[in-house]
């Protein structure tokens, strides 16, 4: 990057504009590995046709392996679990050896429609957002599968991380049935034991896609139409505008030491990262 570029990236708080994906839909961070893993669903997101594939970039937005491994359908949401990367593949989680960069083994999931993000749980459990199937399933540690709620009531959910006995949705809105927008979606949790609800955002705010927890508190979350980054507080569900202009905005990845976003865009064919830092830009 030249220097006059790389002042203007600064000024944007943009790190890295990396090309090379193909509908790219989640980013996840891997401390350990020093790596985000990205997935590419290539074809239609519904689409069983072996197209997709898994991307790993370094630290810095490098692309170290375009296609790490292939052989998915159209995965979307990531999550690793003790050393194991569990991929959200429509109907089945795939299991990946990242020491290997291999599929390990797929989990078919009865009834799932458009199995979405992923979230793993201290306890070696994952959680699975099936967003059009208005349902979230779970992934035991001794690979059960079995709807964990069900219901409209769940508003298309999308975005899933589990911290501190709660599991936390970022909601696609309904109808989710075709995507539609009539009721944009909003942040809540539901309690891991009693599975109520508790609304984070007051008020609807968007197609929400991605779901990370921000340095200093709050949650990073995406509105994939409306192409924008939000920061939501979690005391009082106040909503602040990071980023717009993006062209769709997936499933965020979150470097929290750092403090880098990394954002799919999935109709720009692009991954970018962010300096939460720098962000909202100021006039």
């Amino acid at each position: 990057m030249n220097p006059a570029a790389l002042a203007v990236a600064l000024a944007t708080g943009t790190l890295f504009q990396t090309p090379g994906f193909s509908a790219p839909e989640s980013a996840l961070w891997d401390p350990a590995a020093r790596v985000f893993y990205v997935s590419n669903v290539s074809g239609r997101p519904a689409a069983k046709d072996g197209q997709g594939w898994i991307s790993k970039l370094d630290a810095d937005g490098r692309l170290l392996a375009p296609r790490w491994v292939g052989g998915l359908h159209a995965p979307k949401g990531l999550a690793l679990s003790r050393g194991k990367l569990f991929v959200a593949d429509i109907d089945q989680v795939v299991v990946i050896d990242p020491a290997a960069a291999a599929v390990e083994r797929r989990v078919m999931v009865p009834g799932a429609v458009f199995l979405n993000d992923a979230a793993a749980a201290p306890d070696g459990s994952l959680f699975f957002s099936d967003t059009l199937g208005n349902a979230i399933v779970r992934l035991t540690a001794d690979g059960t599968v079995k709807d964990w709620v069900r219901g409209e009531w769940l508003e298309g959910p999308n975005g899933l991380r589990v911290r501190g006995g709660r599991l936390y949705v970022a909601a696609w809105g309904l109808p989710a049935a075709d995507f539609s927008t009539k009721v944009p979606g909003r942040l809540y949790w539901l309690d891991l034991r009693t599975k109520k609800r508790f609304d984070v955002s007051r008020v609807p705010l968007g197609n929400l896609d991605g779901l990370e927890p921000a340095s200093g508190g709050g949650w990073l979350t995406t509105d994939w139409l409306a192409g924008k980054l939000w920061r939501v507080e979690e005391k009082d569900g106040a909503a602040t505008l990071l980023m717009e202009g993006l062209s769709g905005p997936a499933d965020l990845g979150y470097d929290p030491k750092r403090r880098v976003i990394v954002v799919p865009q999935m109709n720009g064919d692009e991954v970018t990262g962010f300096d939460q830092t720098k962000l909202p830009l100021k006039p």
